[in-house]
């Protein structure tokens, strides 16, 4: 009962946390969630809730008008989430963690906007003439969804 209490408060603080702050903030603290707390988490729905936490929050990045030093500090904030997520050791977390990433798979609206967000912030990294190879050394192996 007290592990679940402390899942339900953790991820509770973890929305808190991520409803608010700049993107890389936002994902930054979701990987510290996921450090201290991913073992503990079986339930597909928690994953679930995280995984989207994610990917709105990349979303909101995208869409803004981020400048070269933003987009470097955010990709190594998802840098930190992919790790944090690859270092998660318990079985049932794992199964838990996949049946979440399929849920946010089947999600159409919110791939249809980091679809539109993507393209969007490639145009304005165009438009910027922002460094192209920053922002792509930034986003090196950020593939969640």
């Amino acid at each position: 009962m007290k592990k679940i209490l402390y899942t339900l408060m953790a991820a509770t603080l973890c929305l808190m946390v991520a409803s608010c702050g700049n993107p890389a903030s936002r994902i930054q603290s979701l990987a510290e969630n996921i450090e201290n707390n991913g073992d503990d988490w079986t339930d597909a729905d928690q994953w679930e809730g995280v995984l989207e936490d994610f990917a709105t929050a990349t979303c909101d990045f995208l869409e803004s008008d981020f400048t070269e030093d933003e987009a470097i500090e955010f990709g190594e904030a998802c840098s930190s989430f992919m790790e944090a997520i690859s270092d998660i050791d318990d079985r049932k977390a794992k199964k838990a963690m996949e049946k979440g990433a399929k849920a946010i798979g089947k999600n159409k609206e919110l791939n249809k906007r980091l679809k539109k967000a993507g393209k969007r912030a490639e145009k304005y990294a165009e438009d910027q003439d922002l460094d192209e190879d920053e922002i792509r050394d930034a986003f090196r192996g950020i593939h969640l969804l």
